[in-house]
C-alpha cells in the first residue's frame, strides 16, 4: 500500500512529465490490467469497475506528458485515486 500512495503523490504534484514505468506500476496497484494492442497503442482495464484508460506508449522518451499526463490525471481524480 506504501508503494502505491508514494506513487500516487508522485503522479499529484507531477507537472510536466511522469515516467511510463511508474504509471504502469501504479495502475497495476489499481487493479488495472494492462493490454497491449496495435503498434504503441496501450489499454488499461480495471475488471471491478470496467474503467478502461487507453494510452499510447511514449517513444522515443519514456515518460508521459502534456495532455497525456493531464488526461491520466483528470480520469484518476475522477475515479476517486487522486
Amino acid at each position: 500500500m506504501a508503494a502505491r500512495n508514494k506513487l500516487l503523490n508522485k503522479l499529484h504534484n507531477a507537472n510536466k512529465t511522469f515516467p511510463w514505468n511508474d504509471l504502469v506500476t501504479l495502475l497495476n496497484h489499481l487493479d488495472y490490467e494492462k493490454q497491449e494492442m496495435a503498434g504503441s497503442r496501450v489499454r488499461f482495464y480495471n475488471p471491478k469497475t470496467k474503467h478502461m484508460i487507453r494510452l499510447h506508449r511514449p517513444h522515443p522518451e519514456n515518460a508521459i506528458k502534456g495532455g497525456a499526463l493531464r488526461d491520466i490525471k483528470n480520469t484518476l481524480r475522477a475515479e476517486g485515486y487522486l
